[in-house]
């Protein structure tokens, strides 16, 4: 029993022990839960103060809100925003954020809308009212949505609000200015060089992406992949010229060719002004189409540098062709030559088969010519028939330059001798081509110019369809030439000019008019033959002021005669020229000389000599009626020599004719001569025409054209040229008593 008691007592104190033992470790394991619990709140409490202050430092606006749009809370960017000082101030005031917040009230409900159905929103941009100062600013607002996670009903939202009034605006200038720059005709950029040489693109409009056709798409920010469509002949000068500019930090302006990838050619210009900055240089530019300016001054130059016709250069791009030739022989040494072309005959086949031809035949001309030289060889076209090619004969020496040369020449008329096919038919011809060369030591290009054109003139006259070569000798010949030009310019503007008047004679050996030949007595030269004298002015243009010269000066002395009775009966002859016909107002002229002196136009005779028949005959017709009309009498000067036919006399009004002395010269001896005159006499009584024989020296030539039927003479045998005193000296003691009156017209 008392064992039993003692394990009793011994198993209850070991229980005791153990509920003490676990009440123990309980309360340790309390206290240790405790000082755990007390370090997460803390620690929790920590947190959430610092989450607290990050949301107080933020700058955007952080709030919660319920739906029904009342607001929670905010913090302090949030009040900064809205215009208050304190959160309170804020929530205290802002009762409907939809009517007093947004200033498009739907802005709201678009936003509940879409917070509803997806649970959050993002960068939902609106304006809004700072909600105190009631100024008008733009957000952009993010939001999700919190609900209940047992049940799902929503509690409230919360999210963020931040400012983007200067993006906005910022946006909204750029829109002005993408909308401006788009209706420009070229396009802005800006180009930035970075320090280290590496180039990128900073802004480019749209108007700039569509020159270089980048279509909507960004311009490639590094430019360097844009060279490869600038055309290959620019690449190097837009390169050189964007370096000058930065170098010198001076104005960038280039034009050059683009080759885009699926557009055609064209011509662009960029401008723009560099500016230095921290990271390096900027260009400023702006790029523009110039394709059509390129254009139109392609035509201006092709007009004004090319012949319009056959497409080789003209006049003008000649001498820069030659000066520049001349250029290059003065720096390596070497000469060139010139070859000056005048197409024999041309303006026969002008005016006898039409210009159309004549132009088809040019063309013609200049394709032969281009294949007949070397490719740095250059062909022009200065004139109507006229054409030059510049030959470079790099490294010759002077022996085998002008060989060479007159090589290329006969080249040349070989080629032009092959006959050409204009239209249905086949024409032939031949040139004069006068070879010059040169090595660049010369004046200037007119100087080479002038004496190819005398080369081409030695070769013409010797016979034409050959080559000649330039001869110092003839340049001499050529200055004493326009000296004398000068000196003739200078009598005759002066009035030194005189006319001597040689006697016509009828059967009774009564002088009943005279021819007035031109006479100049030159200071050095002496008496210059009238033939020289008319040449010289036809050759440079003084034909027309020489003949109304002679005609003033012929008139005046009829106006005298007039005066005398012996003279008042007497006809005067005057010599005209082709151009004097040509002249629109020499018909007035003459009527105004005429009336001014009150003379009987009758007693004036016009001759011309056979060349007018050649010309233009509707023209020439027109004219010699015109002068008809007027009264005054008209003569066919050394009739038989040139162009005369039966069907031309009928058709011009002529009232005389005038046997060439060169018939009359051999008629005592040859009969041809005499069977031609007695032809001509014969047929001009056929056509009712006077006829006067001049050259006459000798009885004998008198008596056979007297037996003949002719009735009017001129010639030594009668009187020489006398001047106008001498002349009415003579009519004095040849004309004792008054003449008739000359046959008029046909019908007299």
């Amino acid at each position: 029993m008392s064992d039993l008691l003692a394990t009793t007592l011994t198993i209850g104190n070991g229980a005791a022990w153990i509920l003490a033992a676990v009440g123990l470790a309980g309360c340790g394991l309390l206290g240790w839960q405790l000082v755990r619990t007390g370090r997460l709140y803390r620690a929790a409490r920590d947190e959430q103060q610092n989450h607290r202050e990050l949301i107080d430092n933020l700058s955007e606006g952080i709030y919660r809100s319920l739906p029904d749009g009342r607001q929670l809370s905010a913090n302090p960017a949030l009040v900064r925003l809205n215009g208050f000082d304190t959160e309170e101030e804020m929530l205290a005031h802002v009762t409907d954020i939809a009517g007093e917040w947004y200033v498009d009230p739907t802005r709201r409900a678009t936003f509940s809308a879409l917070l509803a159905r997806d649970g959050k929103v993002e960068d939902f941009v609106s304006e809004i009212y700072r909600y105190k100062t009631r100024e008008r600013i733009w957000i952009s607002e993010s939001a999700r949505l919190v609900c209940d996670r047992k049940t799902g009903r929503p509690l409230y939202y919360e999210g963020s609000v931040r400012e983007i009034t200067e993006t906005v605006k910022r946006l909204h200038l750029q829109e002005m200015f993408e909308k401006l720059t788009s209706q420009l005709p070229g396009g802005l950029f800006q180009l930035l060089r970075h320090k280290g040489g590496r180039f990128s693109v900073l802004y480019a409009s749209k108007g700039f992406r569509d020159l270089v056709e980048y279509g909507d798409g960004p311009a490639p920010f590094d430019p360097s992949s844009f060279l490869h469509i600038i055309h290959p002949d620019d690449r190097l000068t837009y390169i050189e010229s964007l370096r000058a500019s930065g170098m010198e930090m001076a104005a960038w302006d280039c034009e050059f060719r683009l080759l885009p990838m699926k557009g055609k050619e064209k011509w662009l210009r960029v401008t723009a002004t560099p500016e230095e900055i921290e990271k390096g240089i900027v260009w400023h530019g702006y790029l523009s189409d110039i394709s059509m300016r390129k254009k139109n001054e392609m035509k201006i130059e092709r007009l004004a540098f090319y012949d319009p016709l056959t497409g080789l250069p003209n006049r003008r791009l000649l001498f820069d062709h030659v000066r520049e030739q001349m250029h290059q022989c003065a720096r390596e040494n070497s000469r060139g030559a010139l070859l000056f072309i005048d197409l024999d005959n041309f303006k026969s086949l002008n005016d006898t088969m039409g210009h159309d031809v004549g132009d088809t035949f040019l063309k013609q001309v200049a394709e032969r010519l281009l294949a007949a030289v070397g490719p740095g060889d250059r062909v022009a076209r200065i004139g109507g028939d006229e054409f030059v090619i510049v030959l470079s004969l790099a490294g010759s020496g002077a022996a085998a330059a002008t060989r060479n040369a007159i090589v290329s020449a006969n080249r040349v008329l070989s080629a032009l001798r092959q006959e050409f096919q204009l239209g249905q038919m086949m024409h032939h011809t031949s040139a004069s081509i006068g070879v010059l060369v040169f090595d660049g030591g010369e004046k200037n290009p007119e100087v080479l110019m002038k004496n190819a054109d005398m080369a081409m003139y030695q070769a013409k006259t010797s016979g034409r369809n050959s080559v000649a070569l330039f001869d110092p000798k003839v340049l001499e010949k050529e200055k004493q030439r326009f000296a004398l030009l000068k000196d003739l310019r200078s009598a005759l503007f002066e009035n030194k000019l005189d006319l001597h008047y040689q006697p016509q004679v009828d059967t009774a050996g009564r002088i009943i008019g005279a021819e007035a030949l031109l006479r100049w007595n030159h200071a050095t030269r002496g008496a210059m033959a009238p033939s020289d004298l008319v040449a010289l002015a036809e050759q440079f243009g003084l034909a027309e002021p020489l003949g109304r010269a002679v005609v003033e000066t012929g008139v005046g002395t009829l106006a005298l005669w007039k005066k005398n009775p012996r003279m008042a009966e007497l006809r005067m002859a005057i010599n005209i020229s082709l151009q004097s016909l040509r002249d629109p107002d020499f018909v007035d002229f003459l009527q105004q000389r005429l009336e001014a002196h009150g003379l009987d136009p009758r007693l004036l005779t016009l001759e011309m000599t056979e060349r007018v028949m050649a010309e233009d005959q509707m023209q020439i017709a027109r004219r010699m009626k015109e002068l008809k009309a007027l009264g005054i009498r008209l003569s066919l000067d050394d009739f038989g020599t040139g162009y005369s036919s039966i069907a031309y006399l009928k058709r011009l009004p002529f009232d005389e004719l005038k046997i060439d002395g060169s018939f009359i010269a051999d008629i005592e001896k040859s009969d041809n001569d005499r069977a031609l005159v007695q032809t001509m006499l014969t047929m001009a009584e056929t056509l009712g025409l006077s006829v006067v024989a001049e050259h006459v020296q000798t009885v004998q030539q008198e008596q056979f054209l007297r037996s003949a039927g002719c009735t009017f003479f001129q010639g030594w045998y009668y009187g020489r040229a006398m001047t106008r005193e001498e002349f009415g000296e003579f009519v004095q003691t040849r004309n004792p008593t008054p003449i008739l009156r000359f046959p008029s017209s046909r019908e007299a």
